[in-house]
């Protein structure tokens, strides 16, 4: 009894210590016919706790559905419209931004664009200004239709993907692209057609950049998918092959994150997985039968990964969740209708003090959806 009670006490710490989060709207979206974001992507966010996005449908132009906004969300819930694209300089944003340190924003919208519109990569400065900075011309390799968060390099340069659709719906394989500003646009890297080439087929996410200099990244086919890196000197190597028959979690569905080891963790269909610093792949978490894990992923300074999921959670509708380093899945949020939002968006974001934001798609009191806000209430 004596030594029960002592292992009791020895665990008070340690659940008084105990993360837990409690959910609030930060913003509802407002309603379509206001002129507002409609059909709201992944959100960034700066040192400040100001909140980025992009919708893809909604703003002053295109009507009656709109050619998609960008906009900002203000640590209180104040929602700025910054950019309403009008077709000629994009339209239908599918991924977010990436902001620099000068507070630049850039994108990609899937379609727009100066007389051909099949999508446009463009740059909005923080007073709104918009620039389109490149018009994709539905020509190998330069291609069309991109929908791939943008990378910034050290030197300000950007990095992404893009691929190419003929009229018969037969596609490249993707490339790598980088644009040098003011204008130099250029193709680095194309993979093999249909998956022919050993580094697989149709890139996912982002380039992710590790301290010394290398790119990684995923492509979703040629079988179960693939891990690539890239040296500084634009040499690929591959680091992983999945496998559909043996591997549980296959097939990458978005960016890879890096922790402070240099092991990167991706979304699969089934799961999250991890390639190995020192060689090697390991699924570090398969969710059960029916549950899903959305693309985008973020970790933490302790090495705890974030995500949304779809079907999952107490009501079977979605969670947040959070899987701890050695391997642990916690729902830190599961959809509740009574909390207005639903439809739990991709894609969540985490300021300085660890609380988290992400979006629903429907829902709140316009039913056009809602920025929420999960507040870290222990530690």
């Amino acid at each position: 009894m004596k030594s029960t009670l002592l292992a009791l006490l020895l665990l008070l710490p340690l659940m008084a210590g105990a993360q837990t989060y409690t959910y609030s709207t930060l913003l509802n979206m407002p309603p379509s016919s206001d002129l507002g974001p409609v059909g709201v992507n992944q959100l960034t966010i700066d040192p400040q706790g100001n909140l980025y996005g992009t919708s893809s449908g909604g703003g002053v132009y295109c009507a009656p559905f709109g050619c998609g906004t960008v906009f900002e969300v203000s640590p209180a819930g104040v929602l700025t419209m910054l950019h309403s694209f009008s077709g000629p300089d994009g339209n239908s944003p599918r991924v977010g931004v990436t902001r620099d340190s000068a507070g630049n924003l850039y994108g990609e919208t899937f379609s727009g664009g100066a007389g051909v519109y099949y999508g446009t990569l463009y740059k909005v400065a923080p007073d709104g200004t918009e620039t389109v900075l490149y018009s994709f011309p539905n020509k190998p390799p330069a291609g069309n239709y991109p929908d791939s968060p943008i990378t910034i390099d050290p030197k300000g340069n950007l990095l992404s993907y893009t691929s190419f659709t003929d009229n018969n719906f037969v596609t490249n394989g993707g490339s790598i692209f980088k644009f040098t500003q003011p204008e130099t646009f250029a193709v680095k890297y194309t993979f093999a057609e249909l998956g022919s080439g050993p580094y697989g087929t149709g890139p996912v996410g982002a380039l992710i950049r590790d301290k010394a200099g290398n790119y990684y990244g995923a492509n979703c086919c040629n079988d179960g998918g693939t891990v690539f890196k890239i040296t500084p000197d634009w040499k690929v190597s591959l680091l992983y092959t999945f496998n559909v028959f043996t591997d549980p979690v296959w097939e990458p569905q978005g960016s890879l994150v890096l922790d402070a080891s240099g092991n990167a963790y991706g979304a699969g269909l089934q799961g999250i997985y991890e390639i190995l610093a020192s060689g090697g792949e390991t699924p570090f978490y398969v969710f059960p039968s029916g549950v899903h894990p959305d693309a985008t992923l973020i970790i933490d300074s302790a090495g705890n990964i974030y995500g949304v999921d779809q079907n999952g959670g107490t009501s079977g509708y979605g969670a947040v969740y959070k899987i701890s380093p050695e391997g642990v899945e916690t729902d830190i949020y599961s959809v509740n209708f009574s909390d207005g939002g639903y439809g739990l968006n991709d894609g969540l974001v985490m300021d300085q003090a660890g609380n988290l934001y992400g979006t629903t798609y429907y829902g709140g009191t316009n039913d056009a959806g809602s920025v929420y806000k999960l507040t870290k209430t222990a530690e």
